[in-house]
Parts: structure tokens; C-alpha cells; sequence
């Protein structure tokens, strides 16, 4: 363990500064002011392990293209290369996380092409937030590193203080589930996924009006088009023909958002209502209509932070877990069923959890101390990260925490905590 570390320490202390060396010479002489583009990133390695096992070893360089601001625009991309030194063999992989061109006329901005757009204003829990999907099984110190991004056409029409914010995404794109790692039981395969083809017709679409004001930011917000969650199905010829596969389910969803000022302390909420185009389908793979919401308060003292929040979720129409009413009865197509639910969070009727991150700033703002909780009254589940950070220089931090899922049987963290409960160390050096 201790050899690794080592190792991967100098790979990465090593290469930033050839690297580093190598952009200021290319794109940084001369005189700044005539720079078309800027060239910056970071290289970071990482390591998590549980007690017996290592879960994930990787090294991955992110590199950041930013054209500078002309009279029209500018564009922006980011390119991450990660290579997993766990396996048979080493594993790369590229991956194209954004890139998309800024354009502006006037009153109005556009943003063309792949990016990661976040909605709402509660803090991690964001029921309004329909356009971008995560990555459940991805290993990351930073929670933003689980967001997808998707190529997406917006348009914002300034007002002040309001924003007109419309979002067109031509391909639909699903978040990625822990299930493909589940063991199926014998003689059930994974088929090929059902999701929305490639036509105009089968677009998300997507509108907000915000308001920004010094005591006061808000929101309105409406989509139309398939959720970024999607469902599990099952198909069966005959006993030497079963599978399992992933579907897409069309809903519109009414949200609004918002954050102010009390005192000293700052106020925010979210509310959103889900309504599923299809009423009924197999083993729970569409969710039922639902009211959620989320209301947090935070508050400064000094340099300790405090956030809390209150998520809650109604399920209109709910039924309770029984025999499937498809036709097929057999201990896998009900074990689906729970699955279902557990994707959507439609265990119960209602369902109420709570959500806090102290953080604590030290050493001349060197120091970073946090963490990340939510407790799930209702299921009884439990999420816990824990993460501290030093800044040895402005270029090189070290982090180490831990992700700490736990659940009873039948919940969605007990499924990844067996994957993913792990310890991590991270050496970052940015350029």
C-alpha cells in the first residue's frame, strides 16, 4: 500500500511540472492581452479501498481549453483522460465531459453543446434538476464529478432582474445505475436498452423564468421530454430466453425554486411535481406521480459553515409492494419491482430525510474539514462522507475522507454500499 502511494505520488508530482512547463511556454508567451486561448487543469491521482479490497486506482488529467471572450463569444471545453490501474490489464479511457460554444446578441445568450446544466438551489438534493443525470458507481472525492453532461442547445433572454432560460436536448441520455453489477440470477442475461430513438419528436425540452435580486433568487421552471432515471424491464420467450433491460419513461415536471435571507441566516427550498405520460407499466418501471421538496437553512460562524435541509417526497397513488399484477409471478420479477422503487425513491407514501454538511476552515483557509450526510428516516438509510483537505501550495492539495453507505435490505444503499463503501486518499495538482 505503501509502495503505491509512493508511486503514484511521483507520477503525479512529476508530470504537472513538465506539463506545466510545457503550456507556459506554448501559450503564454508574449503579451497577454493578444492570448486567443487559455490552456489550464489539473492531474490527480487516487486511491480507494475498503478494509480488505481496493475498490478504484486511477490517475486522470483533465485539460481545459477556454477561447478568450470575443465581441460574439467564446467557447469553452474540457477533455479528462483516466486510466484505472485495477484489472487484468491497464484500462484508459477519454472522456469529451464538456464543449460547447457561447454566442451574444444583444439580449439574448446561447450555449451550444455539451454541458452540465444544474438546476436548482438546495444543496446536493435538487429536485428540480431534470436536465443533467449522474453516475451512481463513479469513485470521486468531489460529488460534482457524478453529474453527465449531454448536448444540450440554450437560450436566455435577460430582463432585469429576470431571466427567460429555454433548453433543447435533441438525445436523451440516462443516468448510470449500480444494477449492471448485480448478479442475475441463472438464465436471466442484460438485453439491449430501450430508450427513445434518435428523431426530433423524441427531444427533452425544458423552460425557466428566474428572478435575481439582492434579498431574493427564484425560480420557475418546466419540462416535457424522458426522465434522466431510468427504469428496469423484463422480457421472457420461453426459460432459455430471459432478460433484463433498462427503459426510459416520458413525464412533465413543474418545479420552483428559491433563495433569500433571514437574519443570519440564509433560507432556500425546492418543490417539484412529476407527472408520468404513462400511468401503467411493468414491475414499477414508470414511477408513480410525485410531490417533492426540499427546505434548507445555513449559517455562518467565523469559519465553521453549517447547511441543513429537510427532503421530503408524497407518492400520489402509491401501492404497496405485493405480487406483480403482470402477469408473471416468480421471486425475480417482484425482486425487480423493489428495484424500481428503489430508483425512484417510492418505497413508501411518504418519506422524510434529513441532510447535513458542517465544514470548518483552518490555517489561513489552508485547511478544509467537511462532512457530507443524509439519514433517511424513513428507510432508515444512511450516507456519510467525510473529507479533509490541505492546500500545500496554490497548485497541490491532498484530500482523504471516506464514503460510507449503509441501508437495510431492499434499499438502494445497501446495494452500493457492497460496491462502493470505501476509504480514499487524492493528490491533486492543478496547472
Amino acid at each position: 500500500m505503501k509502495q503505491l502511494c509512493f508511486f503514484l505520488g511521483l507520477l503525479v508530482l512529476n508530470i504537472p511540472l513538465f506539463s506545466q512547463s510545457l503550456f507556459e511556454s506554448s501559450f503564454t508567451s508574449g503579451d497577454s492581452n493578444k492570448k486567443k486561448f487559455q490552456i489550464y487543469g489539473y492531474i490527480r491521482s487516487n486511491v480507494f479501498a475498503n478494509e480488505t479490497d481496493y475498490r478504484s486506482v486511477f490517475g486522470e488529467t483533465s485539460i481545459k481549453l477556454e477561447t478568450k471572450s470575443f465581441k460574439f463569444g467564446n467557447a469553452f471545453s474540457e477533455i479528462r483522460i483516466k486510466q484505472n490501474l485495477l484489472g487484468n490489464g491497464l484500462s484508459s479511457k477519454v472522456d469529451f465531459r464538456e464543449g460547447y460554444v457561447n454566442l451574444y446578441l444583444s439580449d439574448f445568450d446561447f450555449r451550444i453543446g455539451r454541458q452540465i446544466i444544474v438546476w436548482g438551489r438546495a444543496d446536493g438534493f435538487n429536485p428540480t434538476n431534470n436536465l443533467t443525470p449522474q453516475d451512481f458507481t463513479a469513485f470521486s472525492p468531489d460529488e460534482d464529478d457524478k453529474r453527465l453532461s449531454n448536448f444540450v442547445l440554450s437560450c436566455t433572454y435577460n430582463f432585469h432582474p429576470y431571466k427567460l432560460i429555454a433548453n433543447w436536448v435533441p438525445v436523451y441520455k440516462p443516468g448510470i445505475l449500480p444494477f449492471k453489477k448485480t448478479n442475475l440470477p441463472e438464465g436471466i442475461i442484460w438485453g439491449a436498452n430501450d430508450f427513445p430513438p434518435y428523431k426530433l419528436s423524441e427531444s427533452n425540452y425544458a423552460i425557466k423564468l428566474s428572478i435575481e435580486k439582492a434579498s431574493f433568487d427564484g425560480s420557475v421552471s418546466y419540462f416535457n421530454g424522458y426522465h434522466k432515471l431510468p427504469g428496469l424491464c423484463y422480457e421472457s420467450n420461453d426459460s432459455l430466453n430471459q432478460q433484463v433491460y433498462l427503459t426510459a419513461h416520458h413525464t412533465q415536471i413543474i418545479g420552483f425554486d428559491f433563495s433569500t435571507a433571514i437574519s443570519n441566516y440564509g433560507l432556500r427550498g425546492e418543490f417539484a411535481f412529476s407527472n408520468p405520460s404513462q400511468k401503467k407499466a411493468q414491475f414499477g418501471s414508470v414511477p408513480k406521480s410525485q410531490l417533492e421538496y426540499t427546505i434548507g437553512l445555513d449559517r455562518e460562524w467565523g469559519n465553521f459553515n453549517l447547511i441543513t435541509q429537510y427532503i421530503g417526497k408524497y407518492v400520489i397513488d402509491f401501492h404497496a409492494y405485493g405480487m406483480s399484477a403482470n402477469g408473471v409471478h416468480n421471486p425475480f420479477t417482484n425482486q425487480l419491482t423493489i428495484w424500481n422503487k428503489m430508483i425512484y425513491g417510492q418505497q413508501n407514501k411518504l418519506s422524510h430525510s434529513i441532510s447535513l454538511r458542517p465544514s470548518l476552515s483552518l490555517v489561513h483557509q489552508t485547511l478544509s474539514c467537511e462532512i457530507l450526510s443524509l439519514f433517511n428516516i424513513t428507510t432508515e438509510e444512511i450516507y456519510v462522507k467525510p473529507k479533509i483537505a490541505y492546500k500545500l501550495s496554490d497548485n497541490l492539495t491532498l484530500s482523504a475522507g471516506a464514503q460510507l453507505y449503509q441501508g437495510p435490505e431492499n434499499t438502494l444503499f445497501d446495494i452500493l454500499s457492497k460496491g462502493l463503501n470505501a476509504g480514499f486518499f487524492e493528490c491533486k495538482v492543478f496547472f
